[in-house]
């Protein structure tokens, strides 16, 4: 009778070994974890705000004299939101929206290999609203502290236009653009008060940019930390590129 016990006890043991086995993961460090923790979701809704530029070396690649961002008063910022899915504390999927104003103050351009006579006075008003779906990995440090990396990809919708004026032939604006002072527009095209002159520069006939694309893929590849400030606030400072080079916070909520 004892020996029957011992076998049925037995049998029942190997029969609810590999149930008691898959609800449970071993690490290398012997902590165990359950199904119920490897299976969390925690979500986040944040708002952000960047600081936006396109750097003039890359302005450079195609423009032997341009202006730059965050020049002559003019500010360059992107604001948006984003929602974030964290899966099984592994990785984050996101989704976010941003409308970028990459505007410039209004100067000359010259294209490369143009003389500085095929300049343009040009006036840029240029936005960007963007929606970019992306994925980050990051590393849980402390509890309140996690650096991240990550990428992504998405439609940049071009608002806004470009506008360009011809000098008006030999005048002495036209004549001495890119002359021997060490500025590129000479004093001749600006009035006393540093605005274009329209005796210097055609305002009569306008050029609208056409070369524009409606639509330009946005490329995120950035990185940041992210400091988790309650127990469902966090507040994540992030740089990268984003097809423009950019710099901010983000601050939300988390669930």
């Amino acid at each position: 009778m004892a020996a029957r016990s011992l076998f049925f006890a037995a049998l029942l043991a190997l029969l609810t070994l590999p149930a008691v086995a898959s609800a449970q993961y071993v690490d290398p460090n012997d902590s165990v974890r359950f199904d119920s923790e490897l299976t969390t979701n925690e979500f986040m809704l944040t708002a952000r705000a960047r600081a936006v530029a396109v750097p003039g070396f890359m302005l450079g690649l195609f423009f032997e004299e341009h202006p730059t961002h965050w020049s002559e008063g003019v500010s360059n910022m992107s604001y948006g939101a984003e929602f974030v899915w964290r899966k099984d504390r592994r990785y984050e999927l996101s989704v976010a929206f941003d409308y970028a104003d990459l505007s410039m103050p209004e100067a000359f351009w010259q294209e490369k290999g143009d003389s500085a006579q095929q300049a343009d006075w040009t006036e840029i008003d240029m936005q960007v609203a963007s929606l970019v779906f992306s994925a980050y990995w990051y590393w849980d440090v402390q509890k309140w502290f996690a650096p991240f990396v990550g990428g992504g990809l998405g439609p940049g919708f071009i608002l806004g236009d470009i506008v360009r004026y011809e000098p008006r032939r030999n005048s002495p604006c036209y004549n001495n653009l890119g002359g021997a002072t060490e500025a590129f527009t000479p004093p001749e095209c600006l009035t006393a008060d540093g605005r274009p002159d329209p005796n210097a520069i055609d305002f009569d006939n306008p050029e609208v940019e056409d070369r524009v694309p409606p639509v330009v893929p946005i490329i995120n590849v950035s990185g940041g930390m992210r400091f988790t400030i309650a127990d469902h606030a966090v507040l994540k400072l992030e740089a990268g590129f984003y097809t423009y080079v950019f710099a901010g916070l983000s601050i939300g909520g988390q669930w």
